[in-house]
């Protein structure tokens, strides 16, 4: 009991140093820098003693002194000596803000000054000078540009966005070279801050989308990491709808088509995936090959990727609809096949289905989070064995894994992956439903799921707009690729 009592006690008093420290130490990025070289070095020294890859030099040219502090881990080594000391000490009358690196910024704010360190910037102050002039220097390290594993093309460019803003702007603007191209940098967040790159096409996006946009980045006040999804959160309209109201992207050339249709978008540092936005629920059918493919190949394959999401939802429900209630719908010379699959099944159609949607679910998972080398192993290990085992075990008809087998190729042929998830998710509660009410149930569902699209916007604009409110001109325009006439 007594030692307990010690133990919480030395605890509480460890506590207790603790906030006293906190409370003694000034907050730094509130201060001021002063024309004292070392004070205003030990000030960044108190503001990063916990980490160990901050460093500090120090130099002179005859009476002048100078210092510089810096985070090592994420600066250019040799811009620190050939293109800061050295020239500092050959010329005197050399002034910091004169330096030859490509971009000097002068700060007298510690906060001010701690971002940009945290942004690769090297810290440089002079005795006798308040100002704290920032070199940039960064050096963070990025992947080459290559095709994104999740927007694969056949026919046009294979380039990919990375998780650099610099290098994703120079592929738009090498896409897109007007002088209209309107690119705004923001700070998002309070701590720790995030950068993000709002760009447009002036003159043909919509002006209160933008400003619609900028409001609501404006609003993001968090104290925590801010990711792409934390921003698709603040910037959609209708947050806990399954249907994504923007449309994401990793490649240039789609970017690029959309902004010459109007569309504003936006990117973060750290990610290479593009926001577009307003879009549409039939811009989720559109593929990158589409631009480059000729015109009767991609309204096909428009109008087929449709027919899939059809299927993707409907089928397993109408299947069930069908065995469960409306048996007579099935014309005669099926009836024997598929009242035989049924026979030794030991349980009701819902839960075949439920269980077949279930394994197809951890397949996918497995064969995402294996190494590519593996993973092919998923697919041949699903389809033939488990497949093959779950009918002759009579355990799922083989009427069931057909269903479901058409159902999963049909989900695979939707280009984007939010809405390949979606579908994954309705299809609980469709066949849920269905199998209370049958055929009646699948009207339902689509009922509320087509009242839904009809009531949800994105910036604004109407969700599932040609078709509410309606507009033939449009809608064939958004269904069927028109093709480009020569000039006379």
């Amino acid at each position: 009991m007594d030692m307990k009592f010690f133990k919480k006690r030395t605890t509480n008093q460890t506590n207790e140093q603790v906030q006293s420290n906190e409370a003694s130490t000034p907050d730094i990025r509130s201060l001021q820098t002063t024309c004292h070289v070392e004070d205003n070095i030990e000030k960044l020294k108190t503001a990063f003693s916990s980490t160990q890859d901050f460093d500090t030099r120090y130099f002179s040219n005859g009476d002048q002194k100078y210092g510089m502090a810096f985070i090592k881990t994420i600066v250019k080594k040799d811009i620190i000596d050939h293109f800061l000391i050295e020239p500092l000490v050959i010329n005197s009358s050399l002034s910091p803000a004169n330096l030859p690196v490509a971009h000097v910024s002068a700060y007298t704010c510690f906060e001010d000054i701690i971002n940009n360190m945290l942004d690769g910037n090297i810290a440089l102050f002079k005795e006798g000078d308040t100002a704290c002039y920032l070199v940039e220097a960064a050096d963070f390290k990025t992947r080459s540009i290559e095709e994104p594993a999740s927007e694969q093309s056949i026919r046009g460019s294979h380039e990919g966005f990375v998780e650099k803003i610099e290098d994703n702007l120079n592929l738009i603007r090498k896409r897109v070279k007007t002088e209209n191209l309107v690119v705004k940098t923001k700070t998002l967040g309070s701590y720790p801050k995030a950068t993000a790159a709002l760009f447009y096409i002036n003159g043909k996006a919509d002006p209160e989308v933008i400003e619609k946009i900028e409001k609501k980045l404006d609003s993001i006040h968090l104290d925590t990491a801010i990711n792409t999804e934390v921003i698709q959160n603040y910037i959609e309209d209708s947050v806990y709808s399954p249907f994504p109201q923007i449309l994401n992207t990793e490649k240039p050339n789609r970017v690029a088509h959309h902004l010459s249709m109007g569309a504003v978008g936006l990117m973060t540092e750290g990610s290479s995936t593009v926001f577009l936005m307003p879009i549409t629920f039939f811009t989720f059918f559109h593929a990158a090959d589409d631009i480059e493919s000729r015109f009767y190949i991609s309204s096909f394959e428009r109008i087929l990727r449709l027919f899939a999401l059809f299927l993707a939802i409907t089928l397993p429900s109408f299947y069930i609809a069908l065995v469960s209630f409306d048996f007579e719908i099935i014309p005669l010379n099926l009836v024997a096949n598929v009242k035989g699959s049924l026979e030794n099944i030991p349980y009701s159609p819902l839960i075949e289905a439920l269980i077949m949607v279930v394994i197809l679910e951890l397949l996918k998972e497995s064969a995402i989070r294996l190494p590519s080398s593996v993973s092919p192993t998923i697919g041949v290990v699903g389809a033939l064995v488990i497949g093959t085992a779950i009918v002759q075990a009579n355990l799922v008809s083989n009427t069931m894994l057909i269903v479901i087998a058409i159902t999963a190729i049909s989900a695979f042929t939707i280009p984007n992956q939010e809405v390949a998830q979606m579908i994954r998710i309705l299809n609980f509660p469709l066949i849920i439903i269905t199998y209370i009410f049958g055929l009646v149930g699948i009207a339902i569902g689509f009922t509320l799921i087509i009242y839904h699209l009809c009531e949800l916007e994105s910036m604004g604009k109407p969700y599932l707009a040609p078709v509410a409110p309606f507009n033939f001109k449009s809608l064939s325009k958004m269904l069927f690729k028109i093709p480009f006439k020569k000039e006379s």
